[in-house]
């Protein structure tokens, strides 16, 4: 295609190696970036905690110190195109996949204000994820973005952060405006096979409550390059939230989100909206702007927020999805982990079945409860919403009666007026004058 030969052709090597062999058991991560200086420090040093074995960032023209900053880490490689976003957005998502995503490996693609996590991450290493999507022969996983805020107002102040501490600052999150849907009927569009019931697609969130736009919050960030897999696939504007002809894993995992860092969201709307470079024109963009621009000091932390302490809060309240096959490899690593990372056998008095046997009572117990929860909460949910729109078709219903009666009073005053007496007076007259047929 000319996109991508044009594409290649731009793009400049500045930093790191251009190549990074890794194992089945391995993750590299891929991001295209421009002008994110406050996100650097948190990004690369989550990944690295998380056991990331490289980093590759494709910069598009950044001008306040992103690419110097990524320099600073020797486990990063950058790449610079100054092709124009708005043309080229999926096309650069595709390149950095394609260029060091390896055949038969996994990777995964996070937007710089994205960190990724999964259930019980303290206890499952990274690379027994890995493995446990692997021995199940799964090739992507769905992910949940998950806005973050400050307990604080926004000051509204254009700030020139550097280094801004994510996790620390940006604890807070909001449940109470998610829509869930099923998502079955968007992946098998896509020639998807979805492993989990459980699964649902999410939109709305934070951004729904505060400044009405409806996001889709849904994404099949981390893939398995099988050469059937197709990330990012299409021409559609959320394009690069979907992926093709993939076996989608039976849990999902989360994108923590960090979109409101200060007046620097302020300063990022307004280059959005001058460049419309975002769906329908930035559309949403021009809303965020519109109410900044209303209340500088907004606040985003309502009643209805709560803190996150762990990425398994996030499970215990049913925004991510973990399956009996996977607490399995939970409580088996938590076993491990306990006995100095050597797995026990028949201490409590029984052989290897046994103790697989327990471990399988105690995962189901745990996914059918979750299950059960989750459950509870969505008819808790579903019953508000029926209570709301009860209350909204009856407030409008005792509008209409109102209206009605306004409108029969009205006609009441009508006729009872002078001048409608005085026509059917007259109207009278000429019947008796010059008959009924006159």
């Amino acid at each position: 295609m000319i996109e991508d030969k044009i594409l290649h052709s731009s793009i400049e090597h500045l930093h790191g190696p251009e190549e990074v062999p890794y194992g089945g058991d391995e993750l590299v991560v891929v991001c295209l970036v421009r002008d994110s200086r406050p996100y650097v420090k948190s990004f690369v040093e989550h990944y690295r905690s998380l056991g990331v074995k490289h980093l590759f960032f494709l910069d598009n023209g950044s001008t306040d110190g992103t690419v110097e900053a990524l320099k600073n880490y020797d486990n990063t490689t950058v790449l610079r195109s100054k092709l124009p976003y708005k043309g080229y957005r999926l096309a650069f998502k595709r390149f950095l996949i394609d260029r060091f995503g390896k055949r038969d490996r996994w990777c995964l693609y996070a937007d710089i204000d994205e960190l990724f996590d999964y259930p019980y991450s303290e206890v499952v290493g990274l690379n027994s994820l890995l493995g446990y999507l692997n021995s199940n022969s799964y090739t992507a996983v769905a992910a949940q973005m998950l806005d973050m805020f400050p307990e604080e107002p926004l000051s509204g102040r254009e700030e020139n952060l550097k280094d801004e501490p994510l996790k620390e600052r940006y604890r807070f999150y909001d449940l109470s405006n998610i829509t869930r849907t099923s998502i079955k009927e968007r992946l098998s569009l896509r020639n998807n096979t979805l492993q989990s019931d459980d699964i649902e697609f999410f939109s709305g969130g934070i951004r729904g409550a505060i400044f009405g736009a409806r996001p889709h919050l849904t994404k099949h960030p981390l893939v398995f390059l099988d050469g059937r897999v197709k990330p990012m696939e299409g021409l559609s504007l959320d394009s690069d939230h979907w992926v093709d002809n993939a076996m989608v894993a039976d849990i999902t995992c989360v994108l923590l989100h960090y979109k409101f860092l200060d007046g620097y969201f302020h300063k990022q709307a307004v280059r959005a909206v001058q460049e419309e470079n975002y769906w329908n024109d930035s559309a949403d963009y021009k809303r965020y702007l519109e109410i900044l621009d209303k209340n500088p000091a907004l606040q985003l932390k309502r009643e209805s927020a709560r803190e996150l302490r762990s990425v398994n809060d996030l499970v215990e309240n049913g925004f991510l999805v973990v399956s009996e096959e996977y607490m399995m490899v939970v409580y088996q690593e938590e076993e491990r982990k306990s006995a100095g990372g050597h797995t026990i056998r028949g201490e409590r008095g029984g052989g290897p079945e046994d103790e697989a046997a327990l471990y399988r009572a105690r995962a189901q117990a745990k996914a059918q409860s979750l299950r059960a929860q989750r459950l509870k909460r969505h008819l808790k949910e579903l019953r508000e919403q029926n209570h709301r729109e009860v209350e909204r078709l009856s407030s409008k219903l005792a509008r209409e009666r109102k209206k009605n009666r306004n409108l029969t009073h009205e006609l009441q005053s009508i006729r009872a007026s002078r001048s409608v007496r005085l026509l059917n007076k007259l109207s009278r007259i000429r019947v008796r004058v010059l008959g009924p047929k006159g």
